[in-house]
């Protein structure tokens, strides 16, 4: 079916390449993510076309694909070409569709700001951090920022004006028809102290690192330094700027972000007594059918492959089976200890720290 251009595709087989993806498309080492965003743009055309011709029978399931759609884009827009590595061009590129689609969406403005601001485009940087300030107060928490977000965004604002007024600065001092009577010189230097504070601030809490007792910000360096030196038998889930990657007893294996997504779900959100299933989980697996729910199979057997990544370097089983409401549901079963390492600027962050 995939040889088929997706556009003829009705929606009937769109679901079926859907499913066939979530259920088989991880085994390839690109375009996984890119197959599913395309799946999921072809089906929101699809219906929005139904709905504009037949009324509000297509409403939910033309909304619902929206959502899903935005959600890819945000979260997986990075891996886009590549399963398993990051790549912020593509990024860019997906959290601006994601806009085009929706305005609500601070954490995507946010997200265009943090990548603008790594690579010095500040005057980019600060239009996409006063947007994801201005939309966060439209209080839709779907998308929102945390407060540790919302704080780095005032900051990264600020640095931001000021890289801008600096080299704003600079570029007047050599104009060749700069009056006898030079510029008025700017007192920036306090402001400059500012910056290099805030840098400093940054720097220090740029990612979450938390255990089952404990979250706390800290620096790139000390999350490098605790991924180099971890306990015996500690699992380490360590998002990272380029990758995802598990580690246990000196034995790593990079993982693709869905799996990565999955596993920190399963340490931070699940317990014996609030077990996963496909219906709390179906935010992991896009659309999956006309009434919006995972297969069975296709939950299944993503957990299946999450246990043969886990085994690959001898991780004990940490995930155990129950029933919950008449669904196969699972647990992490608290057998190891463990570590999730991610940046305070991820889009998923929200889902985890307040």
């Amino acid at each position: 079916m995939r040889t088929l251009k997706i556009k003829d595709l009705t929606l009937g087989e769109l679901e079926l390449l859907e499913q066939d993806l979530h259920e088989n498309g991880e085994k390839s080492d690109y375009g996984y993510y890119m197959q599913l965003v395309t799946v999921y743009e072809m089906m929101y055309k699809k219906l929005k076309s139904l709905a504009r011709n037949n009324g509000p029978h297509y409403d939910h399931s033309l909304q619902h694909t929206k959502n899903v759609f935005i959600s890819h884009l945000i979260k997986f827009g990075p891996y886009i070409k590549m399963n398993h590595f990051k790549d912020d061009g593509d990024a860019v590129e997906s959290l601006i569709k994601a806009i085009g689609l929706e305005q609500k969406l601070p954490i995507a403005y946010y997200r265009l700001g943090f990548l603008a601001y790594k690579h010095g485009k500040y005057g980019s940087a600060v239009r996409y951090f006063q947007q994801a300030l201005n939309k966060q107060l439209l209080n839709d928490p779907k998308y929102a920022l945390n407060q540790q977000q919302e704080l780095h965004a005032h900051m990264y604002l600020a640095n931001s004006a000021l890289y801008v007024a600096s080299q704003t600065y600079e570029t007047m001092e050599k104009l060749p028809y700069l009056p006898e009577e030079q510029l008025p010189s700017p007192e920036l230097s306090p402001l400059f102290e500012t910056l290099s504070s805030n840098e400093k601030y940054l720097q220090n809490h740029a990612f979450y690192k938390i255990t089952k007792n404990n979250t706390e910000t800290c620096s790139k360096e000390a999350c490098e330094d605790l991924y180099e030196n971890s306990e015996a038998n500690e699992l380490v889930l360590y998002f990272n700027d380029r990758e995802n990657i598990l580690l246990f007893n000196g034995e790593e294996v990079i993982i693709t972000p869905t799996q990565a997504n999955i596993i920190r779900h399963f340490l931070l959100s699940s317990s014996k007594e609030n077990p996963c299933t496909r219906i709390t989980m179906r935010d992991f697996f896009g659309r999956t059918g006309s009434d919006g729910e995972v297969k069975k199979n296709t939950f299944i057997k993503s957990i299946e492959r999450l246990r043969v990544t886990l085994r690959s370097i001898d991780i004990p089983e940490i995930i155990d089976v129950t029933q919950y409401s008449g669904e196969t549901a699972y647990y992490f079963n608290e057998s190891v200890s463990f570590t999730v390492l991610f940046r305070v600027d991820e889009a998923f962050a929200n889902e985890y720290v307040n």
